[in-house]
């Protein structure tokens, strides 16, 4: 409050009647005044003192009135500003989170289905700070404030904003790339009035689906077409996982009997369309090397990960032969321009990571190149621990194969890394050893995730292969130059891993499959050797069945099976387990879960090819086949997995 100045002390105001007292006491002195006169004076000055007392009294009174009135004012101007305040305003207990006021516009947002009470006071003050998303309170959105010190929350209502926002977002351009599978094998052999006619069942159908979507359809060629909508259109389309599309494109293509399926690649994003379209590209060709039947969607952003939908057919997408040539040529090229050739499996490799690495030495030996061969003897099975053994003995061989230790001291520059039989870097032999390679080729079966190495040289992907002993075999025969004889243990190795991908040829075979086989024998393979290869020893007949014997069976033909606990079991254990698991009646997919040596936990998954167990263990972070997966998860218990594996189970069953 402003003081008030115009009014003097009493002090000052005292003194002025004294000194006037005292001229007129020096007055009486010098002028003789009689004594009525004299009294007259002191009377009024006592009067003057006295008013001038009574002013000052009064204006005290005054003052003090003007302060109270002040202070009413302000309390109730705060009062106003609180209760008109659009903002909601709630000092809460430090201990018990109740709370002990609040203004009444608080009162205004609680009014509805979430009441204002201690547990939802103590999730606002304990998410405050964790992330800048609005809290969404019966049915708008607010941000939050707290002041900790004086354990006070602010709700500011911002759902015109968050509205804003959202309106901004789903109107952001999606560009969609349609591939049709198999087209020109489909109809390579048709005549023009039948391939027409699939043309036209083809158009139809996506125009019409279009149309229903509100979006705009191109056609780019009889086996491509182009969508271009918004995200509030994908939106909708991945809460539906893209069933509608995919599904009904298949089994309408089913009826007229044309193994036809839709791969779609789509990108979004706030850039310029040349970029977009450009991911929208990369995710097809991703979705293709999937497999196809599927959709892979990725927003146009260098961090984004990429979603994928579908996938719920194993994989028809044959590769040509035109294709096996160039990747043949390509892959010499590479080699060729390099000093050393390092090949390498996965963790804890199988019969088919060690026979693609044996078949990969010999066409870079072809090219008079030093390849290598490498391992980790603490990750070896009992097969890939014989056959190591065996190659040990092959004339000229045992230089190159080399442990893990050895070959990091023998790289060099400009050395070559081949991984095969996988083609996640999480997954390789050793991660060390991978990131000391300027220049990798990745050679693999399995269907291409995320964890992918970046700018590969060469990626040579094919999800439709038996195995990648039969995709290096293929490469091998389209060798540019003679190659080198393989001797008949390398022979009968490769053609093992053949023989463990595909259960000893009864699943995931082609003809191509079949040639491969036939040109191992040629080459010297021997199914006395391979027997050897693939024995099982008594203890692992036993440990295969101890798991077997501990399954259960849920949700009509799943079967789950854990190893005994306390005990660690390689994966081979496991995964024989889980196949020993699908011949029993009725069991369409099986799944084998222990702790392994290093203390993870193996999941092994198999099915009847009925049954989609690839996108069961990605979500559970691992990946592989459609009939044929697995998984290793580090920091959680079996019974931990399994919960978890039911749940997704049942979550994928529901869709």
């Amino acid at each position: 409050m402003k003081k008030n100045n115009y009014f003097p002390s009493q002090t000052t105001l005292i003194s002025i009647v004294l000194v006037a007292t005292l001229l007129e006491l020096l007055l009486v002195f010098f002028v003789n005044l009689n004594i009525a006169n004299f009294l007259a004076i002191i009377f009024t000055n006592a009067i003057l003192l006295a008013i001038v007392l009574y002013a000052k009294y009064k204006f005290k009174i005054d003052q003090q009135e003007l302060i109270d009135l002040s202070n009413k004012s302000a309390e109730e101007s705060l009062q106003y500003t609180l209760e008109a305040l659009p903002i909601a305003i709630i000092k809460y207990n430090p201990t018990s989170y109740q709370p002990e006021w609040y203004n009444p516009y608080s009162s205004l947002i609680f009014e509805g289905d979430q009441e204002l009470n201690p547990d939802l006071l103590m999730k606002l003050v304990m998410d405050f700070g964790k992330h800048g998303r609005p809290y969404k309170i019966n049915e708008k959105s607010y941000s939050v404030s707290c002041d900790l010190t004086r354990n006070i929350i602010y709700l500011q209502d911002s759902t015109e904003e968050v509205n804003s926002k959202m309106d901004l977002l789903e109107r952001r351009p999606i560009i969609a790339i349609i591939a049709i599978d198999n087209y020109d094998d489909v109809t390579d052999s048709f005549s023009d009035g039948d391939k027409s006619s699939i043309n036209s069942f083809i158009a139809k159908f996506l125009d019409k689906y279009a149309k229903n979507r509100s979006v705009y359809l191109r056609r780019l060629a009889a086996d491509r077409y182009i969508i271009f909508a918004n995200y509030a259109v994908l939106s909708e389309l991945m809460t539906e996982k893209f069933s509608p599309l995919l599904d009904e494109f298949r089994e309408r293509a089913a009826e007229k009997k044309i193994p036809l399926t839709l791969s779609i690649g789509v990108s979004y994003g706030i850039v310029d369309y040349m970029t977009i379209g450009k991911t929208a590209m990369n995710n097809l060709e991703l979705a293709l090397i999937r497999g196809g039947d599927q959709v892979v969607v990725k927003e146009n952003e260098d961090n984004a990960r990429a979603v994928y939908f579908g996938g719920n057919s194993e994989s028809r997408i044959e590769k040509s032969r035109t294709r096996v040539r160039a990747i043949a040529s390509l892959l010499n090229n590479i080699i060729s321009e390099s000093n050393q050739v390092f090949i390498m499996g996965h963790k804890f490799p199988d019969m088919d990571a060690l026979g693609a690495s044996v078949v990969m030495r010999n066409f870079a030996a072809g090219l008079n190149k030093e390849a290598f061969i490498v391992y980790n003897p603490e990750q070896l099975q009992e097969d890939t621990k014989r056959a190591i053994a065996m190659l040990n003995d092959v004339e000229g061989l045992y230089p190159h194969v080399l442990r893990l230790n050895s070959a990091k001291k023998l790289k060099t520059d400009n050395a070559l890394l081949i991984m095969v039989d996988h083609s996640k870097i999480s997954q390789t032999m050793d991660k060390e050893f991978f990131e000391r390679f300027d220049k990798v080729v990745v050679v693999d079966h399995h269907r291409r995730d995320d964890d992918f190495p970046e700018n590969p040289l060469l990626s040579y992907i094919e999800s439709g292969a038996s195995s990648a002993t039969e995709m290096v075999v293929e490469i091998l025969r389209f060798q540019n130059k003679s190659g080198v004889k393989m001797s008949s243990i390398e022979a009968s190795v490769a053609l093992a891993g053949i023989s463990v991908d595909t259960k000893s040829f009864t699943k995931a075979t082609t003809e191509n499959t079949f040639e491969s086989a036939s040109f191992l024998r040629n080459q010297g393979a021997d199914n006395d050797l391979v027997q050897k290869f693939l024995a099982t020893d008594f203890e692992t007949f036993k440990q295969v069945n101890e798991v077997v014997l501990a399954a259960e069976i849920i949700d009509g033909g799943i079967a789950i099976a854990l190893g005994l606990p306390g005990q660690a079991y390689p994966k081979v254990i496991l995964a024989k387990a889980a196949d020993r698991l699908l011949t029993l009646q009725g069991v369409k997919a099986s799944f084998t879960l222990a702790v392994n040596e290093t203390n993870d936990v193996i999941v092994s998954a198999r099915s009847n090819g009925k049954y989609n167990v690839q996108t069961i263990m990605e979500a559970l972070g691992g990946g592989g086949h459609f009939d044929s997966a697995a998984t290793q998860i580090t920091g959680k218990s079996v019974n931990e997995i399994k919960e978890e594996l039911i749940q997704t189970i049942r979550e994928r069953e529901s869709k």
